[in-house]
């Protein structure tokens, strides 16, 4: 008896697994752990904390880019680049990006996951609806190499 309850144990066991082992994952677009390579010229931002890196070049595959504002078309090859601010943060500091600033560099980034709403479509006084410009992606700076000692 105890032969036939463990042989119908392990035929359910498989006839349960089975079907699970046979799935494939679904492909995605996004590349393993959603890092980029770039290299560029470093620039200080407005903010004490925001950096640019312009005139760059993706090493592999490029970061995701918006392609419905004719504004990214001004902005090709910028990317906006944020510090990190407090020690949980993922990423560079101010005080380890800032001494690159100038200078042409090889960096890996990370884009930073918005966290507010999307901001409502705005009346001007006419009447007419326009939307507001979707804030561009911003990117925390993983690691920094320094290329040349400046971006001529």
């Amino acid at each position: 008896m105890k032969l036939m309850t463990l042989a119908t144990s392990l035929v359910l066991t498989c006839w349960i697994a089975e079907p699970g082992a046979q799935r494939t994952p679904e492909p995605t677009n996004q590349p393993a752990h959603n890092v980029f390579l770039l290299t560029g010229c470093l620039e200080r931002g407005t903010a004490p904390t925001a950096f640019r890196l312009t005139g760059a070049s993706p090493v592999g595959q490029a970061p995701p880019r918006p392609t419905t504002s004719a504004a990214s078309a001004e902005t090709e090859g910028v990317y906006e680049l944020q510090a990190a601010s407090s020690v949980s943060e993922l990423g560079l500091s101010s005080e380890k990006l800032l001494p690159e600033a100038g200078t042409r560099v090889q960096v890996t980034i990370r884009p930073i996951e918005a966290t507010a709403p999307a901001p409502s479509p705005t009346r001007p006084a006419g009447g007419a609806e326009k939307p507001a410009e979707s804030p561009r992606q911003r990117y925390t700076v993983i690691t920094l190499e320094r290329l040349a000692d400046s971006c001529k």
